[in-house]
């Protein structure tokens, strides 16, 4: 087991999206999850990349993270989630919507999810924007229009997978980049750690 973590975090520490990008920095390591930061020299906000080995198989990982109307269960912070559209059995276009605590307007965001097969053992899921029109703003919430990231999903045996997530967002709005990036750690923590607890049960 010490091997494979000392493995993991080689493999984790190597380059995926990295553009004009510093190096990642581990912030949070309970043992089971890790979360990294890293600056990125074209943005003021901060890129976030969670780690997490779950048991749990493949097939239900890939489906509790596509399940658009189900993210809310477990993703830190977000009231509400609703798949707006299915365009095929490996696309689907998603909406969210964010806790920010008060006075801070709520942020919300529509992606479109593409499911991509990489070997036998490895999927990814693409995140990206969507446009904005699909469905309507609420009042009081501004729309995040500017995101990108992915899941990555490796099988390492029958009964484990290893999880992670690297995800960079602006919120849009006048929001100092110091608020953002000082919640950038707790954030994905907290979901992961929902998160394990729904795959593991």
């Amino acid at each position: 087991m010490l091997f494979m973590r000392k493995w993991l975090l080689l493999l984790l520490n190597l380059p995926l999206i990295a553009v004009n990008a510093q190096q990642w920095e581990l912030k949070k390591d309970d043992g089971d999850i890790q979360v990294y930061i890293r600056e990125l020299d074209s943005t003021k906000f901060n890129e976030y990349k969670a780690v997490l080995i779950a048991e749990t198989t493949m097939e239900k990982a890939l489906t509790v993270l596509t399940n658009g109307d189900s993210l809310n269960r477990w993703t830190y912070k977000t009231p509400q989630s609703k798949q707006l559209e299915k365009i095929s059995d490996n696309e689907f276009v998603i909406w969210m919507r964010n806790d920010f605590p008060w006075p801070l307007n709520d942020r919300d965001n529509i992606s479109r999810v593409k499911l991509k097969k990489l070997n036998n053992k490895t999927y990814q899921i693409d995140i990206d924007v969507e446009d904005s029109l699909v469905y309507q703003q609420q009042k009081n919430v501004i729309r995040m229009n500017l995101f990108k990231g992915y899941w990555r999903v490796q099988e390492l045996n029958e009964e484990s997978v290893l999880i992670i997530q690297q995800m960079y967002g602006d919120p849009n709005g006048a929001l100092p980049a110091w608020i953002v990036n000082s919640i950038m750690v707790s954030f994905p923590y907290h979901s992961f750690e929902n998160l394990k607890e729904i795959l593991e049960n």
